[in-house]
């Protein structure tokens, strides 16, 4: 059904009317707006990260479509509630045998079955984990003490260490040597400074995260989490965009020469990302670089309750606590590229956001600032990632399949899907009531749903 509708835009000033066709499907609608492409945020095209500066995305997309391309398409739980992993041809590339199985990157994945924790190629032969292949030296144990050996096995340090704090990473690594004195050495065994703390984790871009205690935290990009680098410094492809919020950890992070760069005696230090990190100190929140210099000067914000880091292009939202409405800041520079006057935001990928005011969402383009597409506030949204489609669904739990642009391309009727999982290599894992199988963006069954899970790697 098509109709003329007279609803409003936001733009970086105010709210102007403009008349629109809207197209409505069984209880949520699209709107296509006659001003499709105006530029309604100009600031945030200019505040993207440079050319060739590294962020997660560098990472990300280094893997991203690698093991697709060398024929593994998923792994897949079956009836005996095991994990292995389906080729591109349908076919079992690993048979299920694993109580647990994901990727831990360069083709390598880790496991968990009868004899513990191991890694494995895509057909399940033994493997080695991809940072011990990586590293030029690596710690071995003998009679209760460690120390160095190279790739060829020749012993570089004696073992003396009583204990190996954080491997090597980036060259350094961190021990408690003969005496019990915690410090940072090189690869040749040689002691670089002293480092004096509870919890110190390896170096990851010229940076050592130290803490006062261990916890664990939750870091709301939508490439945030596990799988691909260190073993503390990764990322993985998560289904929705989580919160930012401080996990409790009093950390603070040092530089390759030991200087402290953000102190732990701070009231909160978030977990860095690829731009820098929050600071919370004496009721203010700011960002501070990988430096440590502010470039969001403290200010009366919160960022503990929002689906609102992007972790790729570098922007963050925060609300401020005065007047309750959200706003969006660059971590490249500082510089707000939206006010403070949202009800919500949510950083989809593919230089997509969404913002909420009363009861219109708004997609907008990140890399122009242009208007793309208005949904109903109520409509729910996945992260595309680094895909060209995602999935929206209403309060009635109808499924629809959306492109970057708006465009619905799939919908499915109230109750014919019961959950989905975002797009990876132009597939997304779909439940019905039948099990879990895998759909193509036109609504298309390429696995017929049968199985307990389905994870894309």
């Amino acid at each position: 059904m098509h109709r003329e509708v007279h609803t409003t835009v936001v733009t970086q000033e105010e709210w102007h009317s403009s008349t629109r066709e809207s197209a409505s499907y069984s209880g949520w609608s699209v709107s296509r707006p006659s001003s499709l492409g105006d530029i309604v945020f100009p600031a945030m095209a200019r505040h993207l990260p440079p050319p060739g500066m590294e962020t997660i995305s560098s990472q990300v997309k280094e893997e991203y479509d690698a093991n697709y391309k060398d024929g593994v398409l998923a792994a897949v739980k079956d009836g005996t509630d095991k994990w292995g992993l389906m080729g591109t041809d349908g076919k079992w590339l690993m048979a299920p045998a694993y109580k647990s199985l994901s990727y831990a990157g360069k083709g390598v994945f880790m496991t968990e079955g009868k004899r513990g924790t191991a890694y494995v190629d895509k057909q399940g032969a033994p493997a080695v984990w991809p940072e011990k292949e990586a590293a030029s030296v690596h710690f071995f144990k003998d009679q209760g003490r460690y120390g160095i050996q190279d790739k060829n096995g020749d012993i570089v340090v004696a073992p003396t260490y009583k204990a190996v704090l954080a491997d090597f990473s980036e060259g350094l690594a961190f021990v408690k040597d003969n005496k019990g004195e915690k410090v940072a050495i090189d690869e040749k065994g040689r002691v670089q400074f002293a480092a004096p703390y509870d919890v110190i984790l390896p170096y990851h871009h010229g940076l050592a995260e130290y803490q006062r205690r261990v916890s664990h935290f939750n870091l709301g990009g939508f490439l945030a989490g596990v799988l691909i680098g260190s073993s503390t410094h990764s990322v993985y492809y998560d289904d929705e965009v989580a919160p930012l919020t401080y996990d409790g950890v009093k950390r603070g992070y040092l530089d390759r020469v030991g200087n402290i760069v953000i102190d732990s005696k701070n009231d909160a230090v978030y977990p860095m990302t690829e731009f820098g990190t929050f600071v919370r100190n004496k009721g203010k929140l700011g960002f501070v670089n990988r430096k440590g210099q502010y470039l969001i000067a403290p200010g009366n914000y919160s960022l503990d309750d929002g689906r609102l880091l992007d972790d790729v292009d570098g922007f963050v939202s925060l609300k401020d606590k005065e007047n309750g409405k959200w706003g969006v800041f660059s971590m490249v520079d500082g510089a707000q590229v939206i006010d403070f006057a949202y009800d919500g935001v949510q950083f989809l990928g593919v230089q997509r956001l969404l913002l909420t005011k009363g009861d219109k969402n708004m997609l907008i383009s990140q890399e122009t600032g242009a208007f793309v597409a208005e949904f109903p506030a109520k409509v729910k949204w996945l992260a595309f990632l680094l895909e060209d489609y995602t999935w929206c669904w209403n309060d009635k739990k109808e499924y629809a399949i959306v492109d970057r642009n708006g465009q619905v391309q799939y919908r499915a009727a109230a109750g014919q899907i019961q959950d989905v999982k975002s797009f990876r290599n132009g597939l997304t894992p779909v439940k019905t009531k039948t099990g879990w199988g895998l759909m193509d963006h036109q609504g298309q069954w390429i696995v017929e749903p049968q199985y307990k899970d389905i994870t894309m790697v």
